[in-house]
């Protein structure tokens, strides 16, 4: 691939705030699907191997020392996808590695809050809000179950 190409890609996808892995996969699906190869169903399966949860949990979170309040709108054992207003402040960049931060949320049988490193894996700006759908990573087993007893049974 060209530098010229690898430039107009990263600019690209910093304007549709996806990482360059997530926008090729959006171009390429769309192509196939425009040319037949693929149909519309075979797009929509889930890559995921726990099922997600559709939620409204208010959430923590911290990235780079900074705290911003959002909501979690669907969980499954390998991550979330949370939104904030606008109006929060939350920054992402799509240029290179997008940033791991932490997720916290009240467990309220325990009277207690959880934290979870995440990584994001894609930002989509849905004209109010910001949404950011990341993945758990170095998860402690304890953790994750009292996400499945609290939120996901």
């Amino acid at each position: 691939m060209s530098r010229r190409v690898r430039e107009a890609l990263r600019k690209a996808a910093f304007k549709e705030r996806r990482t360059v892995a997530s926008l090729l996969d959006k171009i390429v699906a769309d192509y196939l699907l425009k040319e037949g190869f693929l149909k519309d169903p075979e797009l929509s399966t889930e890559r995921r191997t726990s099922p997600r949860k559709k939620l409204a949990i208010p959430a923590k979170t911290v990235l780079e020392n900074e705290t911003f309040r959002g909501v979690i709108l669907n969980m499954s054992m390998g991550g979330v996808l949370i939104t904030y207003p606008k109006a929060s402040g939350i920054r992402f960049t799509s240029v290179g590695e997008l940033m791991p931060f932490e997720v916290c949320l009240d467990i309220p049988k325990e009277k207690t809050e959880i934290c979870l490193d995440c990584q994001a894996r894609h930002i989509r700006d849905t004209g109010g809000e910001i949404e950011i759908g990341a993945a758990f990573i170095n998860a402690e087993r304890d953790r994750l179950q009292k996400l499945t007893t609290t939120y996901l049974a």
